[in-house]
């Protein structure tokens, strides 16, 4: 996914305006805005795939040790499925950021408007996520366990960012892209 939106990117700023009309068409600062978006989408992508290794790197402490989960042990799981959840809905979250570059105009307004709601959603989540992660890191006294739960905890922190500078972005389109159109027609 990430070399085809690296692609896209390219052919948008590279490619002369000839073989992309549309992209001629559009103010510089909306191609900066889908530059940056694609960037975005690109970044929620690694941050999952690093929460992925995170868990997997936390599960394995545990496969060490044999016989019976400690306490301290069942919370390490617990904080593993919470970053799993986490890193799957940043993955999601990153492939439908590319999709809506895709759209054609007549779907992207509400695809926009669905994408905004769900980020706002996924803070939420992420949110109420992190703090099963927090409690582990507090009481955990695997000195591996505390370092793998230290990186979950910054690449969440980034994991929020990009959702909020997405949303962000995704206002910006929509004030540019569909702004304008209801000032050209505001029977619509």
């Amino acid at each position: 996914m990430k070399r085809v939106l690296i692609i896209i990117l390219l052919f948008i700023i590279i490619l002369p305006g000839k073989s992309f009309p549309v992209v001629k068409q559009k103010s510089q600062p909306l191609q900066a805005t889908t530059a940056v978006l694609i960037m975005q989408s690109l970044q929620l992508g690694d941050k999952a795939q690093q929460l992925f290794s995170i868990k997997d790197d936390l599960l394995s402490i545990l496969k060490v040790k044999e016989g019976n989960l400690t306490s301290q042990q069942d919370m390490i799981i617990d904080a593993a499925s919470e970053i799993k959840y986490i890193a799957t809905v940043a993955y999601f979250e990153g492939n439908l950021l590319g999709a809506v570059l895709a759209l054609k105009k007549e779907f992207k307004l509400h695809f926009i408007n669905n994408r905004i709601l769900e980020l706002e959603n996924a803070i939420k989540g992420t949110i109420s996520s992190l703090q099963p992660i927090q409690v582990t890191h507090s009481r955990v006294e695997d000195r591996s366990a505390i370092g793998q739960l230290d990186r979950s905890i910054k690449a969440v922190g980034e994991i929020l960012e990009i959702y909020r500078n997405s949303i962000e972005i995704l206002e910006r389109m929509k004030e540019k892209e569909f702004g304008e159109e209801k000032i050209k027609h505001p029977a619509n």
